[in-house]
């Protein structure tokens, strides 16, 4: 069995992340394609929203996707979620099974900063999918950014050119996200009070409603 894997923070998760993975199974011949919140993102600032939140939004987004699923492995596991140690307990799982590790190009282009990256590349092929803003890589990009093109496939296909960053700004406004992320995903961070901007009160009163940490190895 070919499975995917697409790790990141997801926070949240929204239609691109769906398209990258929906994209990568169709041009590898995937048979499944894992989602895998990171617990604690090793190379970002702290996720915004509780890891519990992450998972349970990627669950709700991927909801109608036969290929799709979501791990909480990385969630479970202490310490910093690097990729590395996501691939080797897989692998471990699923000895007779191939991995492969989807990547935006724009999170590829920097794997060598990764936490073990000759591990990585080791452990799992590259599906290698263009992302807005950045030019169709060539085998020759991959060499340069470290990646055997032997090891990788290139799928150029146009996902939608959305960002986590942008998407809780417009929930912290209010505004409605409509088109960014799945209608389930859009009511959950609603009701959960994700990414709220805390209230001012009246004078001589406290500010209420809820906070989280500061904007947050993408993968």
């Amino acid at each position: 069995m070919k499975i995917g894997i697409v790790g990141g923070t997801f926070d949240p998760v929204h239609v691109g992340h769906v398209a990258m993975a929906e994209a990568a199974a169709a041009c590898a011949g995937l048979d499944r394609v894992m989602l895998v919140p990171a617990g604690i993102p090793p190379h970002r600032r702290p996720a915004v929203a509780p890891a519990e939140d992450r998972l349970r939004m990627c669950e709700l987004a991927v909801a109608g996707h036969p290929r799709l699923e979501v791990s909480d492995l990385e969630v479970r596991r202490a310490g910093p979620s690097y990729t590395a140690d996501t691939l080797r307990q897989l692998a471990e799982m699923w000895p007779h099974d191939e991995l492969y590790l989807v990547l935006g190009w724009d999170a590829a282009r920097e794997i060598r900063t990764w936490h073990r990256p000759d591990r990585v590349l080791a452990l799992a092929r590259l599906v290698v999918v263009t992302r807005p803003g950045y030019p169709t890589p060539t085998p020759q990009d991959l060499a340069r950014a470290g990646i055997d093109p032997e090891r990788a496939l290139l799928c150029d296909v146009r996902t939608p050119d959305v960002e986590s960053t942008d998407i809780r700004h417009l929930a912290g406004r209010g505004g409605s996200l409509a088109g960014l992320v799945h209608p389930a995903v859009e009511a959950y961070l609603r009701d959960h009070g994700l990414y709220a901007r805390p209230r001012a009160s009246g004078p001589g009163r406290s500010r209420d409603g809820k906070t989280y940490g500061q904007d947050a190895e993408g993968a």
